[in-house]
């Protein structure tokens, strides 16, 4: 199994390393998060390089199956885009005091009060 893309790989481990060993979650957040590369985790731990791609890999699958199995991932993007036609619906509808408080409560389902970026 192909490693997924950084993107990919830091939504899955935000959903999901919780349920990962303390030693895949450190592995999984320097290559991820800290950028080190392969050798120098493997420096770091005392091991070859090999065992730390392995390691890598067999997370990846634990994520992805985690996510096959739960689909939480997959559900909170559904979220977004329900919350996104809803946005657009609400300020294409007549203006009135009931917009902004709309608009208030899908931004703080989306989980954007600040950003508002649904």
């Amino acid at each position: 199994m192909q490693r997924p893309d950084r993107e990919r790989a830091n939504l899955l481990f935000d959903y999901y390393g919780a349920l990962l060993t303390e030693h895949q979650q450190e592995v999984w957040r320097l290559y991820y998060v800290e950028d080190w590369s392969l050798m120098e985790i493997a420096d770091a731990h005392h091991v070859t390089r090999t065992a730390i791609h392995d390691l890598l890999n067999r997370t990846a699958k634990s994520l992805e199956m985690f996510e096959a199995a739960l689909h939480l991932v997959e559900h909170r993007h559904h979220q977004i885009r329900l919350l996104e036609h809803l946005r657009q619906a609400v300020e294409a509808a007549p203006a009135g005091t009931w917009q902004d408080q709309a608009l208030h409560w899908i931004a703080e389902l989306a989980g954007e009060e600040d950003r508002g970026d649904v």
